[in-house]
């Protein structure tokens, strides 16, 4: 991972490039305050085909489009749009399928860029549709939800839902580039945005303490009240990703790191049909019982744990896990990638800024944690 910082002729604004080194699938992730604007010549010099298919949603498109489709219009980019509907349970095949079908009515080659413009439901169906469409065509994140930002956007994988699991049908199919306007985040739903600082928190709990202090400081100031610090705690968040994903693409074995948290939240994610949480919701949820999982495992400090599980609980209100059991829970968490030869695989923190990978989580001390949070949720 290499980085690197480029100031505006009036020296105002700072635009932060952040390298993934993946030999001939390496990639810039751009990010900086107003970059919007700066997409078409962003794009431009780096030698993509003048033509880019924009698939977004249309809330997305009324908040945001016209500063990117003027940027790409004077950069001689010809822009057409496909808009697709908002919401987790929309990420699904029948929607790569529809996209499929006006990407063969636009007449789409293998030189025709995608751009995918909304949050990690836009660009994780992007990233699947431009791996398989034509056997592969490029794509570039312009992510504009925290959570995107921050995280889905960068590391190449795509995918959708089955109503099995999450992500349970996807390729690793790197991107050109991304874009991050950090300024976007200013028309973000609170509870989308604070979606978003959880998995920020998974950064610090995973790699840095520094990240986690920014995080439980200053989150509350974010996004109005303090854009330089929001700006820093993407950057670090960005960071960290970069640096995993450019030492392990494929999740061999550093990159199960990312997925603290994840285990669990994916299946809560699940078993309330994908309606109830946020992904950022869920990983909250997540990460708050493979940190008590962690302590039952003797892995971590008692003070140390209670220290995440606050600041975890201090970012909002996580809505209720009472109606779950554990059973439900159980079933999809046997679906997701992570359960391997009929093993618990769990990624649990050590102390803040470090965690480990624990291959061989025993059934019924998961299941003892998991029902003793269900039953604090009654």
């Amino acid at each position: 991972m290499e980085e690197s910082v480029d100031e505006n002729k009036g020296g105002h604004e700072v635009m932060k490039t952040v390298h993934v080194d993946l030999k001939d699938r390496s990639y810039d992730i751009h990010i900086g305050n107003e970059i919007l604007g700066k997409t078409g010549k962003i794009l431009r010099d780096l030698n993509f085909a003048k033509r880019g298919i924009v698939i977004s949603s249309p809330k997305i498109l009324a908040l945001h489009g016209k500063r990117l489709f003027d940027s790409l219009r004077s950069a001689n980019v010809l822009v057409e749009t496909i808009a697709i509907p908002e919401g987790e349970r929309h990420k699904t095949l029948s929607t790569a399928e529809a996209i499929y079908k006006k990407l063969v009515r636009f007449r789409v080659d293998r030189k025709t860029l995608l751009i995918a413009f909304g949050g990690g439901l836009i660009g994780d169906i992007v990233g699947f549709v431009g791996a398989t469409f034509l056997r592969g065509i490029p794509y570039v994140q312009i992510p504009t939800t925290l959570l995107a930002q921050l995280d889905s956007s960068i590391g190449g994988k795509t995918g959708v839902n089955l109503s099995e699991g999450k992500n349970l049908v996807g390729a690793f199919h790197q991107p050109k580039s991304v874009i991050i306007d950090p300024l976007m985040l200013v028309t973000l739903p609170q509870r989308e945005f604070c979606s978003g600082v959880y998995e920020a928190i998974k950064y610090g709990v995973i790699r840095s303490a520094s990240l986690f202090d920014l995080i439980d400081r200053k989150h509350s100031r974010f996004p109005q009240e303090d854009k330089n610090g929001l700006e820093k705690m993407i950057v670090d968040c960005v960071r960290i990703k970069a640096d995993v994903v450019s030492k392990d693409e494929h999740e061999s074995q550093l990159r199960m790191i990312l997925n603290f948290g994840h285990t669990i939240g994916h299946a809560l994610e699940a078993a309330t049909k994908y309606s109830k949480l946020t992904h950022g919701e869920a990983i909250g949820h997540g990460m708050i019982m493979a940190t008590q999982l962690a302590v039952k495992l003797g892995k971590i400090d008692a003070v140390e744990a209670l220290k995440i599980q606050e600041v975890i609980a201090r970012i909002a209100v996580l809505p209720s896990l009472h109606s779950l059991k554990w059973r439900q829970i159980f079933q999809h968490m046997r679906l997701d990638k992570k359960f391997m030869e009929d093993r618990l695989q769990f990624v649990i923190p050590v102390k803040i800024g470090q965690v480990e990978i624990y291959p061989d989580t025993p059934r019924e001390t998961v299941e003892e944690v998991i029902q003793s949070y269900l039953h604090a949720q009654c």
